[in-house]
């Protein structure tokens, strides 16, 4: 049975670029749905000033809107309707949940992306493929 509903992670890093771009392949070939999911870290808890903590709230809002705006063009430019969200958590934790909440069937990440402080533990992949409800394809 074919894919319906592809979720890929991205975050700007060339593992999660190479993962947008078989996802889309996949999106073409399969005429799936494709949803990629941008995960925000926390801003800064002890900032000096407020106008520290809005200074990196308006980087991240530029970075997540450029991020958002190339994944759009080149699904447009395959015949791809995507779907981009942005939402704040743990990478591990947060995927696994919203694929099984928004009934993906296949989630699509890289081996290796921005989310260092899970070296120690385990790569996000390895924890998403261990705790998703559905298949996952990590792209190296």
């Amino acid at each position: 049975m074919p894919f319906e509903r592809i979720l890929v992670a991205i975050d700007g890093s060339d593992a999660s670029n190479h993962a947008f771009e078989k996802a889309l392949e996949l999106a073409v070939l399969t005429k799936a749905h494709l949803t990629a999911l941008a995960i925000e870290g926390p801003l800064p808890a002890y900032a000096a000033t407020i106008g520290e903590v809005e200074e990196v709230k308006r980087e991240k809002d530029l970075f997540f809107n450029a991020l958002a705006a190339r994944a759009r063009g080149e699904a447009e430019r395959m015949g791809v309707d995507l779907e981009v969200s942005v939402r704040p958590g743990h990478p591990a934790e947060l995927i696994p949940r919203f694929a099984d909440a928004g009934g993906y069937d296949l989630i699509v990440l890289g081996h290796r992306g921005h989310f260092v402080r899970d070296h120690v533990l385990g790569s996000t992949a390895d924890r998403v493929a261990e705790h998703a409800a559905c298949p996952v394809m990590i792209v190296r």
